[in-house]
C-alpha cells in the first residue's frame, strides 16, 4: 500500500547470538538429549561468552536451562515441544533475525539438529528430568465462514462508469483488495478506484476517490462495502466507505494532516481505524465519525491497521517493526509482538482470529498466535522485503516482495508456488473469494489477475482505466461481434429443444400404447376370473339340482307302482314325471353352462397372457426412446447453457453500455 515509500532499508543493532536463514527443522527427534549433556556444551562454544549470568546481553542468558526457560527481553524464547514456534530455534537455524552467533557462519547442522530435538523432546534438564508439555498452538485452521452473507453477495449494480483521472499509464500500485464472498476486485489508482469481475476482469464500475490516491483498500466482512485510506501526502488524510452494489460513498471518517496509510472497519461496521505518518492509531465510531480512541504508542509511520474478523481485537504495524494488537473496545494495549526487524508493511488476520500474519522488511512473514502471545511461524518468503501479506478462507497465505515475486503457502506455512516474476517489485496482493485467483501489482503500474494452480495463465487490469466514451466504442463493438454467436446459438438452441420434445412425444406414445395393452389385458383377466366365477357358482348349485332330482325320481317311482286304474293317478304321475324331466333339463343347461364358463375363462386367460405379452415386448423401444430423449436433453441443455453464457455476455454489454451512454 505505501511500501513504495519505504526505499530505505532500516539498520538495527541485534543481540550477539541470533540468526537468519532458511533451514527447516529435522523431521525426527532424537530421544533423551538433554540440556546438560548435549546443549549445554553448545550453548558453551558459540553463545554463552554474550549470553551468561553476568552478561545477559539482551537480558537473556543461555547458561542454565532456568535462565533459557525465563528468555530475554523479549519474552519466552523456547516452548517444550514446538520447534518452529520457539524463536531460539529460529534463530539458531536462520529462519529469523538477528543471527546467532553474529557475524560467524551458521553453527554445524548436527548442533542444530539436537538443539530442535532437545526442544521437541520437552526442554529436559538432564537424565531423569521429564518432558515439558507441548502447548498447543492454533496453526491448524478449519474455516469458519466469518461474516458470510446469508443471501448473494453485493456485486456492483449501478456504480458510476466515469473515469475522473485519465492517464497514459498506472502509477505503482498502492491498494488491491479482494471481495470476501464475491468475484470482485478492487484497484487503487489516481483519483479513482477500479472495480473489476475476477472472473472475466470485466471492469465494472470506477469508484472516484477526489482526495488524492487510494494507499489501501479492504472490503467488509460481507462483502457490502469497501474500505479506502488514503489522501495526498503532507496534506490531508481520511478514509471513504462506499457501498458496493451503488458505488455511493456511504460515510468519510478522519481528518488527517497526512496521508492515511491504512484502515479498517470491523465486523459491525461500527469502528473505523486509521493509520499513517502522524504515528497515531486512531479509532472512529462510523456512523458519528465522533473519534473514539487517539492511540500514541508507534514511534513511526504506521503502515498496516487491521481488525480481527470478530471485531474484538484490532493490529497496527509501523516503519519500525513496531507490531501491536489492541482491544477494540477500549483502545487497551493487548498485545506488542516485538520480533521483526523491519517495516511492517502488511498484516492480515485468520478468519478464526486467532492467527494474525505480518510482513516484514526483514524479508519474513510471522504467523502469531494471539490467544498465547507469540509466534508460531517464521518464513522467510521474500529476499529484500514482505510488502504483501493476504489470508483466503482455506487458511491459505498469498504473499508478495520486492524480488518482483508473489507465492502461496498452505495453512502451515508451506511453500505451494511461486508465480512467474513481474517486471519490478509487486507492492500489494490480493485472493479471490474462492482462492482461485490471485491479483498481484507492481512498482510499474502493471496488476495482473493469475489463476492459482495454473500461474501462467494470467490477465492484466488497468488501474488507469479508460474513459468511458472509449469504452462504449469497445462495448459496442463487442456487442455487434456477438450478435450472430447469439443468434447463431438461439437457433441451435431452439432445434435441440424441438428435437428434444419430439423424442419426449416418441416415448409418452409408446408409454402410452404399452399401457393400453397392458390395461386390455387386466380387464380380460378380469373377465377370465368372473367366468371361473360363474362355473365355480354353477358347480355349487348342482348338488342342490341332483337332490331335488332324486326326490322328483322319487315321486315318479312311487306313482309308477300305484294303482293307475283312474284318471286322476295317471295325471298325478304324468304330472310328476314332467317335474322330474324339468330337473333333469335344468341340471344338463347348468352343465352346459359351465363348460361354455370354463372354456371361456380358458380363452380369457391365454387372450390376456398375450396381451401382457405385447406390452412388455415393447419395453426393448421403450428403453431405446427414453434413451433418445435423455441424448437429446443433453444436447439441449448444452445448446441452452451455451446460448446463455451468451445470452448473458450480452445482457451484460447491454447494461454497460447503457451505463456508458449515460455517463458519456
Amino acid at each position: 500500500m505505501k511500501n513504495w515509500l519505504n526505499l530505505v532499508a532500516m539498520i538495527v543493532c541485534l543481540p550477539c547470538c541470533m540468526v537468519f536463514g532458511e533451514e527447516s527443522p529435522p523431521g525426527d527427534a532424537v530421544k533423551k538429549i538433554t540440556f546438560d549433556d548435549h546443549i549445554k556444551p553448545i550453548f558453551r562454544q558459540h553463545c554463552v561468552n554474550c549470553h551468561n549470568q553476568s552478561e545477559a546481553k539482551g537480558g537473556l542468558a543461555l547458561d542454565t536451562i532456568g535462565a533459557i526457560i525465563t528468555g530475554g527481553g523479549s519474552g519466552e524464547i523456547v516452548y517444550g515441544g514446538e520447534v518452529e514456534g520457539s524463536r531460539l530455534w529460529q534463530l539458531v537455524a536462520h529462519q529469523d533475525t538477528p543471527v546467532m552467533p553474529p557475524n560467524q557462519d551458521k553453527i554445524p547442522q548436527d548442533q542444530i539438529d539436537l538443539i530442535a530435538a532437545w526442544i521437541s523432546g520437552g526442554l529436559l534438564e538432564n537424565m531423569g528430568s521429564k518432558a515439558a508439555k507441548a502447548k498447543a498452538n492454533n496453526l491448524a485452521f478449519q474455516s469458519v465462514g466469518v461474516g458470510k452473507p446469508e443471501g448473494p453477495a453485493a456485486m456492483p449494480e449501478t456504480v458510476p462508469q466515469v473515469v475522473p483521472v485519465l492517464t497514459p499509464r498506472a502509477s505503482a500500485i498502492t491498494g488491491i483488495a479482494a471481495s470476501p464472498w464475491a468475484p470482485l476486485v478492487a484497484v487503487a489508482g489516481q483519483k479513482q478506484i477500479a472495480l473489476y469481475h475476477s472472473d472475466t476482469t470485466q471492469l465494472l464500475g470506477v469508484l472516484p476517490f477526489p482526495e488524492g490516491i487510494a494507499q489501501s483498500l479492504r472490503f467488509s466482512r460481507d462483502g457490502s462495502f469497501l474500505v479506502a485510506a488514503g489522501g495526498e501526502h503532507s496534506s490531508k488524510g481520511m478514509v471513504a466507505i462506499y457501498d458496493i452494489k451503488t458505488g455511493n460513498r456511504v460515510a468519510t471518517v478522519g481528518d488527517e494532516l497526512d496521508v492515511a496509510f491504512d484502515a479498517d472497519v470491523n465486523s459491525q461496521m461500527t469502528q473505523v481505524a486509521l493509520g499513517g505518518p502522524q504515528r497515531m492509531l486512531r479509532i472512529y465510531n462510523t456512523a458519528s465519525g465522533e473519534l473514539q480512541f487517539d492511540i500514541k504508542k508507534h514511534t513511526d509511520w504506521i503502515y498496516a491497521v487491521a481488525f480481527s474478523p470478530d471485531g474484538v481485537l484490532i493490529a497496527s504495524g509501523d516503519r519500525s517493526a513496531g507490531l501491536v494488537v489492541w482491544e477494540a473496545s477500549t483502545g487497551r494495549q493487548f498485545l506488542d509482538l516485538p520480533e521483526h526487524k523491519g517495516a511492517i508493511n502488511s498484516i492480515s488476520w485468520r478468519d478464526d482470529s486467532n492467527v494474525l500474519a505480518s510482513a516484514s522488511d526483514d524479508g519474513t512473514v510471522k504467523l502469531w498466535d494471539v490467544v498465547e502471545g507469540k509466534s508460531i511461524k517464521t518464513i522467510a518468503a521474500h529476499g529484500g522485503g514482505v510488502t504483501g501479506v493476504r489470508f483466503d478462507h482455506q487458511g491459505r497465505l498469498v504473499t508478495c516482495g520486492k524480488d518482483n515475486r508473489v507465492k502461496l503457502w498452505d495453512a502451515a506455512g508451506n511453500l505451494i508456488r511461486e508465480f512467474p516474476p513481474m517486471p519490478e517489485a509487486v507492492l500489494e496482493v490480493a485472493i479471490s473469494y474462492d482462492g482461485s485467483r490471485v491479483i498481484a501489482g507492481d512498482w510499474t503500474g502493471q496488476v495482473l489477475v493469475s489463476q492459482s494452480e495454473a500461474p501462467e495463465n494470467k490477465t492484466s487490469i488497468a488501474a488507469n482505466p479508460p474513459s468511458a466514451s472509449q469504452r462504449l466504442v469497445e462495448v459496442n463493438a463487442k456487442l455487434a461481434a456477438l450478435i450472430p454467436d447469439f443468434d447463431r446459438t438461439l437457433a441451435e438452441s431452439n432445434a435441440a429443444l424441438a428435437a428434444y420434445t419430439g423424442e419426449v412425444k416418441k416415448r409418452e406414445q409408446l408409454q402410452l400404447e404399452k399401457q393400453q395393452k397392458l390395461a386390455a389385458a387386466e380387464a380380460t383377466k378380469q373377465a377370465s376370473a368372473a367366468s371361473i366365477a360363474v362355473a365355480e357358482g354353477i358347480k355349487n348349485e348342482l348338488p342342490g339340482l341332483a337332490s331335488q332330482s332324486r326326490d322328483k325320481h322319487d315321486l315318479v317311482i312311487a306313482s309308477r307302482l300305484a294303482p293307475l286304474d283312474a284318471d286322476a293317478a295317471q295325471e298325478e304321475l304324468a304330472k310328476r314325471e314332467v317335474e322330474l324331466a324339468g330337473v333333469f333339463n335344468t341340471i344338463a343347461a347348468k352343465r352346459r353352462e359351465q363348460i361354455a364358463a370354463r372354456a371361456a375363462a380358458v380363452v380369457k386367460t391365454q387372450e390376456a397372457t398375450a396381451m401382457t405379452a405385447a406390452g412388455e415386448a415393447m419395453n426393448p423401444a421403450i428403453a431405446t426412446a427414453e434413451a433418445a430423449e435423455a441424448a437429446m436433453k443433453t444436447a439441449s441443455d448444452a445448446a441452452k447453457a451455451k446460448h446463455d453464457a451468451i445470452a448473458g455476455q450480452k445482457a451484460e454489454f447491454e447494461k454497460l453500455g447503457k451505463q456508458l451512454t449515460e455517463a458519456v
